[in-house]
């Protein structure tokens, strides 16, 4: 029989705690590990709703600077590069113009300038309403797709997605839109800036980029038949809003973009350098799931 006070008894005992505290400090270093990684792997780069108008906002990237928000990139995914952005967009149908092929800024990660980083740029046509998106790889800097139709004078949600070497594109939680990077590469992932409504005019002409010919919405601005000449013209920012743009260092799932659209756009606004709070036909209640006013 054994007793309590037999060795084995204790070297059992003993066995046990040490098990125990391995296993509480094992739980413990998850729970830190994933607080952290809450944190790291998700980057409000503009909480609240802004306003298009004659100011840009920059989420600036620099790490040594104090009042940087800067995006870390995708590591280790089961697909390679993952990341995603999240945003509310409102966009003004004074942003229209008929048979003006121009594009208007929304967003983009890159140089102050559009051209050529934007790793996403997100526009708007004026001559009609629907979104280019951009996304550069690691083949060539254009690859792009239209999202046609999309809702003017009312807010909609937009998740702009990387899963290896593809990109998804989701309005209103549904998604709308999925491409393959050129050349089966990954997206290239710049160390540049987050605009949104920049104020920056710039035309692209042909004997810039070869590129430009293959996308049929470049405009023929030759001056006659014997030297045809494409171009492509960014003319600053809608007129309009964007809220809550979210950045991830990993795929979105779809029960994380209905969480994320349920959000509705923020209730704070800033315009310039003013913050305020939004009249109440802009606040939340105003937003619907389904992409419709209440």
């Amino acid at each position: 029989m054994v007793s309590g006070s037999d060795p084995l008894t204790h070297i059992f005992t003993g066995i046990a705690i040490v098990i125990l505290l391995y296993i509480a400090m094992g739980t413990a270093e998850y729970m830190y590990k994933s607080f952290m990684a809450m944190w790291r792997d998700r980057v409000e780069l503009f909480p609240n709703t802004y306003v298009s108008g004659n100011k840009m906002f920059t989420a600036l990237q620099n790490p040594y600077n104090p009042d940087a928000k800067t995006v870390n990139f995708s590591e280790n995914q089961r697909s390679g590069i993952e990341f995603s952005y999240s945003m509310f967009i409102k966009i003004e149908s004074q942003t229209f113009h008929k048979n003006e092929k121009k594009l208007y800024h929304i967003l983009h990660k890159g140089y102050s300038q559009m051209y050529p980083l934007m790793g996403p740029g997100i526009f708007c046509w004026g001559d009609r309403n629907c979104l280019r998106i951009y996304m550069n790889c690691y083949d060539t800097w254009d690859n792009w797709t239209d999202i046609d139709n999309i809702p003017v004078d009312r807010w909609f949600h937009l998740v702009v997605e990387c899963r290896g070497n593809t990109l998804y594109i989701y309005l209103n939680g549904n998604l709308k839109q999925k491409i393959k990077l050129a050349g089966d590469t990954p997206p290239y992932q710049n160390y540049g800036d987050v605009y949104a409504f920049s104020t920056r005019k710039m035309t692209l002409y042909k004997n810039q980029t070869d590129s430009l010919a293959r996308d049929p919405d470049f405009v023929d601005t030759g001056v006659d038949s014997v030297t045809p000449q494409t171009s492509l013209s960014f003319d600053g920012p809608i007129k309009g809003m964007i809220s809550r743009v979210y950045y991830f260092s990993y795929g979105l799932s779809y029960s994380e973009i209905q969480a994320l659209m349920k959000e509705g756009p923020s209730g704070k606004i800033s315009i310039g350098a003013l913050d305020t709070t939004m009249s109440s036909y802009l606040a939340d209640t105003w937003w619907s799931t389904d992409g419709t006013r209440m």
